[in-house]
């Protein structure tokens, strides 16, 4: 019974839209009427500055990834539970299309982030440098997400057929794959007019808010 019901716990938490929260309270305004109107901390960044910004990426963060040590946990302890990723999924599918704002939410790419550093964090680890080096060189945040996205799940399938350490007790396997490849295409598709835009040439550049 537990890992049914906490498939629908995973899904109400990652439809928390921090980002809103903290616009509405902090800032006393509504994210969604600014910039792209997305919920996600790319534009929590561009609309009200570094200090949300940073809470929104690690809040969104954390509100998936937390699931991978819950549920491992609680299978440690005899609990019948499904793979920690199929959780740490929904919380992820729950940002991108959350209940409490009619199913409009973030791209995905801060909360999936969450669920790969707490179930394989060497992945992410190498992955944060290189969406570092694609926004500082390219200037878009956009082919930042969709390089690591598409990176995410070819480095997992990579170490699917190769031998590779065992870390936290998790070790890629099939489900993190596929967990990461449904991902990916929902990050993609959500993805799908900043791509039209950059073979266009003229997406959106960096210009997050300097106040905070």
């Amino acid at each position: 019974m537990e890992k049914f019901l906490f498939i629908i716990i995973a899904y109400l938490i990652g439809s928390i839209p921090f980002s809103y929260l903290l616009g509405k309270f902090i800032k006393k305004d509504d994210i969604r009427k600014h910039g792209s109107g997305n919920l996600g901390a790319t534009n929590a960044f561009r609309v009200f500055g570094v200090l949300i910004g940073v809470l929104v990426m690690i809040l969104d963060t954390l509100k998936s990834g937390l699931f991978i040590p819950i549920v491992s946990n609680m299978e440690a302890n005899g609990i019948d539970m499904f793979h920690p990723m199929i959780y740490g999924g929904v919380a992820v599918l729950g940002h991108i299309f959350p209940v409490w704002m009619k199913f409009k939410g973030g791209k995905g790419v801060a909360s999936a982030f969450g669920i790969m550093i707490f179930y394989y964090w060497p992945i992410p680890v190498v992955l944060l440098p290189i969406f570092i080096a694609v926004v500082a060189i390219s200037k878009y945040v956009s082919l930042g997400s969709i390089t690591v996205a598409i990176g995410a799940f070819i480095s997992g399938l990579i170490l699917l057929f190769v031998n590779h350490p065992i870390i936290n007790g998790h070790s890629i396997d099939i489900e993190y794959v596929i967990i990461v490849g449904i991902l990916m295409i929902i990050i993609l598709i959500k993805h799908s007019s900043n791509i039209k835009r950059l073979l266009a040439g003229n997406e959106n550049r960096v210009a997050f808010k300097k106040k905070v």
